[in-house]
Parts: structure tokens; C-alpha cells; sequence
């Protein structure tokens, strides 16, 4: 097996570095491109569902105030169709089998509670229970909705770390360590060279001697430029 000669090594150390920058370059440029989406996805996502959860509630709210009300019917059939419209676009919207669990909990415990709520007589309470317990669903859908928008900060926070982590690697460590080791190569290739040049002019001065000669081709062999092998020559 050929030995790497110091000019090869040297090119495969000046070679590695721009690979590996080139690698790093387009994870951080992924990484970047995933930070871009994550304002979309909580405006179209998590943010809507929300605001969808937020509109239950209000609905709701307006339920239970507008009955007491001289339009009490009308306001609270606007409230219902609302209402039905704020689930829809919760169920649109939802990222988690939780949310999606609530939001079904939800609807089923809704639809008899709206009907009779259309139906019951003005200062009749004894829907008042079932309204504030569906009233605590939709509470704890809000919780659920921010709790996902607290994964996704955390998610986001995680990639950062790492985005960091990977720009130090990519352009202080790598190029520090691809210089390193260029200088420490080019560094035995310079002694070496030296070491030949004192020998040469010692054969220049002296004429042939053997050890110098030696001395020449084992300092050759290290810089991987060893003597033809005779039976590869014929």
C-alpha cells in the first residue's frame, strides 16, 4: 500500500475543511428555514385554535348574560351558531390527540345544553350546572391550546441550542482544527526538508558519503516518496 505523500495530505487536510463547511452550511440553512415556519404554523395552527377556544367561551358568556335579556331567544341563538362556528374551526385547527378529545367532549356535551338553553324560560336555572361545566371544557381546551404553544417555544428554544452548538462547530472549531493540522504537517515537511538540505550541501562539501545518503532517502520515506519498488519497475 502506497504511503500519502506530504503534498497529498496536506490537499486532503485543505479538502476536508470546506466539505464539512459546506455540510454544517446547509443544516444551519434547514435549521433557519424551520425557525421561518414556526411564525406561520402558530398563526395557522395553534394561535387560530385559541382564539377559536376563546370564542367558545365568550359565546358561552354571552349565553348565560343574554337569557335574562328581553331578546334573550335571539341572542342566544346568535351565541349557539357562533358557537358551533368556533368548534369548527378549534376541530380545523387542532395539532394534539388531547385537543382533539376536548374538542369532541365538547360538542357532544353542547348540543342538548344549546338546545334547551333556546328552549328554557328566561330565569330558569337549572341549566346552570351543565353551563359551567361545559364552561370548565372549554377552559381547559384553552389550557390545552397554550400548552402547545409552550412545546413549540420549547421545540424552537431546543433547535436554537443546537443551531448554536452546530454554527461554533462549523466555523471556529473545524477551521481551528483543519489549521492545526495543517501546521503540524507542514511543520514535520519543513524540519524534513531542512534535515535533506544540510545533507546535500554535506555532499556537495565532502562529495558521496553513504549515511548522508541514507539519511536523504529515510527523510524521503517519511515524506512519503519512498524508492521504486524494483519488481513493479520490470
Amino acid at each position: 500500500m502506497n504511503k500519502l505523500t506530504i503534498v497529498a495530505k496536506l490537499r486532503l487536510i485543505a479538502v476536508v475543511a470546506p466539505v464539512l463547511l459546506v455540510i454544517v452550511a446547509i443544516f444551519i440553512a434547514e435549521v433557519l428555514h424551520a425557525f421561518g415556519a414556526i411564525p406561520r404554523g402558530i398563526i395557522e395552527n395553534q394561535y387560530a385554535s385559541v382564539r377559536a377556544a376563546e370564542g367558545m367561551e365568550n359565546a358561552l358568556f354571552k349565553m348565560d348574560w343574554g337569557r335574562s335579556q328581553p331578546d334573550g331567544p335571539q341572542i342566544v341563538l346568535d351565541q349557539t351558531r357562533r358557537f358551533v362556528d368556533y368548534i369548527e374551526t378549534a376541530r380545523a385547527h387542532m395539532t394534539t390527540r388531547e385537543q382533539a378529545e376536548k374538542i369532541a367532549k365538547i360538542a357532544t356535551d353542547a348540543k342538548p345544553l344549546l338546545e334547551a338553553l333556546h328552549n328554557a324560560p328566561p330565569g330558569d336555572d337549572a341549566l346552570e350546572p351543565r353551563l359551567r361545566e361545559l364552561e370548565g371544557s372549554v377552559a381547559d381546551l384553552i389550557g390545552l391550546e397554550e400548552a402547545a404553544l409552550l412545546d413549540i417555544a420549547a421545540v424552537a428554544e431546543s433547535q436554537a441550542r443546537t443551531l448554536i452548538a452546530i454554527t461554533v462547530v462549523g466555523a471556529i472549531v473545524i477551521p481551528w482544527i483543519c489549521f492545526y493540522l495543517i501546521v503540524r504537517v507542514s511543520g514535520g515537511l519543513f524540519a524534513e526538508l531542512k534535515a535533506i538540505r544540510r545533507r546535500v550541501e554535506d555532499l556537495a562539501e565532502r562529495g558521496p558519503a553513504a549515511d548522508d545518503l541514507r539519511a536523504i532517502d529515510d527523510a524521503l520515506n517519511k515524506l512519503g516518496f519512498p524508492k521504486p519498488n524494483p519488481m513493479l519497475a520490470e
